[in-house]
């Protein structure tokens, strides 16, 4: 496996990148950054390396092999030896299709080989909670589904995703990686401390949180705020709410997206079920990057020397950290050698299991990562 990155969007692959990619079976590029201002890097990279299947989306900043990077353009090429590689592309038009768009790409992509679906999404027009559950119903326990939510600079206005020459809203892009030769870790983690007595959703629909222990939802989330009920709904993202499912032994967090003061409810980043227990959650800096580091430390247990990592990691984390956001990335740099490419973004949506022993699932405010190596295979 060869790995190679482009920070500048007026940079050209050298012609030892070009002499590398040409021993390569199948190459990808993961195109990251403000994708809309940078049409002409994005045809000008696609005609360097025409046979690259690109990929990527939208970010609230980028994470690179050397830094972060806002409202950039970054591209990082993968050039496969024995692993083969589809991307395909679907639209949705409403939220409530996401469950069945993401059984269809994974319907799409299915194979005895498959190992890895990565998963680029629109990030205000999926739910993201429904797409990931879509995808892994419809493929077999062994696949690991990851991926992230796209976002626009932390606007939340309208985000986008990348397909060789297609920069389309509302669309999700997936990519399946096959063979036996592959291998692949992946893990979560936020950091992220629940207080405050756990309470029952008792109503709900869809995103939209509607009551806790049978009392208007935004009443109980404002009596734990005090002075910040004004900064509402921004304060939301440092005040996430912790969701346990009926059944399940997993911990989700749910960021804060809307507040709705005449029907006194909350609409979240994911999916809030009734019957789902849950609690207010807060953190500090180091608890954070406390967080990266767990993330990262499940995943060398189980792929020591990964070749590429890609981090996803929420926005809301971005905004807590400030001037400290390097440090996520530089907690994951030193737990991995000097070797591994590393590639990412900051997110509306972290798709990932917990660890390796978890299928996946949507989260928000944590650090994802996803370790591949191709082993076994001449190096490209």
């Amino acid at each position: 496996m060869f790995t190679q990155q482009l920070r500048l969007v007026d940079s050209q692959w050298n012609n030892e990148v070009n002499a590398q990619i040409a021993n390569c079976s199948q190459v990808l590029m993961i195109v990251m950054g403000d994708l809309c201002a940078n049409k002409d890097a994005l045809r000008k990279l696609r005609e360097q390396i025409p046979q690259a299947q690109m990929v990527g989306a939208t970010t609230s900043g980028e994470f690179l092999n050397d830094g972060l990077e806002d409202n950039g353009l970054s591209a990082t090429l993968i050039g496969f030896r024995c692993t083969q590689i589809r991307a395909i592309a679907k639209l949705i038009e409403t939220p409530q299709d996401s469950y069945n768009t993401g059984a269809s790409i994974a319907s799409e992509l299915n194979a005895d080989d498959l190992q890895l679906i990565l998963v680029f999404s629109d990030g205000l027009e999926v739910f993201g909670s429904d797409l990931t559950r879509g995808l892994t119903e419809n493929c077999h326990d062994s696949v690991a589904i990851t991926g992230g939510l796209a976002g626009d600079d932390s606007k939340f206005e309208k985000t986008y995703t990348l397909l060789n020459d297609s920069v389309v809203s509302k669309q999700i892009v997936a990519v399946g990686l096959y063979g036996q030769n592959l291998s692949v870790s992946h893990a979560s983690r936020g950091g992220w401390t629940p207080f405050g007595p756990e309470r029952l959703v008792t109503a709900s629909q869809g995103h939209e949180l509607l009551e806790l222990d049978h009392q208007p939802a935004l009443d109980v989330y404002k009596s734990y705020l005090g002075d910040l009920v004004d900064q509402l709904p921004g304060i939301g993202l440092r005040y996430p709410l912790e969701i346990l499912q009926p059944g399940s032994d997993t911990k989700l967090v749910r960021t804060m997206l809307a507040i709705d003061e005449s029907r006194q409810s909350i609409t979240f980043a994911g999916g809030i079920p009734k019957g789902s227990t849950a609690r207010l959650m807060r953190a500090n800096v180091d608890a954070i990057i406390d967080g990266a580091a767990g993330a990262i430390q499940i995943c060398t247990e189980q792929l020591a020397e990964p070749q590429l990592a890609l981090l996803v990691s929420c926005v809301g984390r971005k905004q807590i950290l400030k001037q400290m956001a390097d440090e996520e990335l530089e907690v994951v740099r030193d737990a991995l050698p000097a070797t591994t490419m590393i590639c990412g973004f900051y997110s509306y949506g972290e798709i990932c299991p917990t660890d390796n022993c978890h299928r996946a699932e949507l989260h928000n405010q944590t650090m994802t990562i996803t370790c591949i190596s191709e082993l076994g295979c001449t190096d490209c």
